[in-house]
């Protein structure tokens, strides 16, 4: 019995390391997709539609403000990373933050069959508002 207790624990220590290691990937884009400029200009009222669009298709899990810490986050693991900081801000591209919202990782799903192209590009334009400090 305590063998297979002893299993099992190995087992669930396993799963428990292999899932921690799997939220820990960076999320790889293409390097020809973080060079795509935003082909969009940000005025009033793509920031007002990138702010309509973010808070119904993202806030659940990214927040208010982008850190991450929206209310679905108590259900999906990894939570989403700080996105309002000036590290994420200057790390990541107009074309890396377009290719994610497009493409999608588990747990964040895709929008390119759920956003237009002039949406999605609206919804960067957005984020790049959520800059902390």
């Amino acid at each position: 019995m305590h063998k297979l207790m002893a299993m099992a624990l190995a087992m669930l220590v396993g799963t428990v390391l292999l899932t921690a290691a799997q939220d820990q990937e960076p999320w790889e884009v293409p390097e020809e997709e973080r060079a795509v400029e935003n082909p969009i200009a940000a005025d009033d009222d793509v920031l007002a539609e990138g702010q309509r669009l973010y808070e119904r298709n993202c806030r659940m899990c990214h927040g208010e403000t982008g850190l991450g810490d929206g209310p679905a986050t108590a259900r999906i693991k990894p939570a989403p990373p700080d996105m309002s900081t000036a590290e994420a801000h200057d790390r990541m591209t107009d074309g890396e933050i377009f290719y994610k919202i497009t493409v999608g990782k588990r747990p964040m799903r895709e929008f390119e069959s759920r956003l237009s192209e002039d949406e999605r590009w609206s919804v960067v334009h957005y984020v790049r508002t959520l800059r902390a400090g």
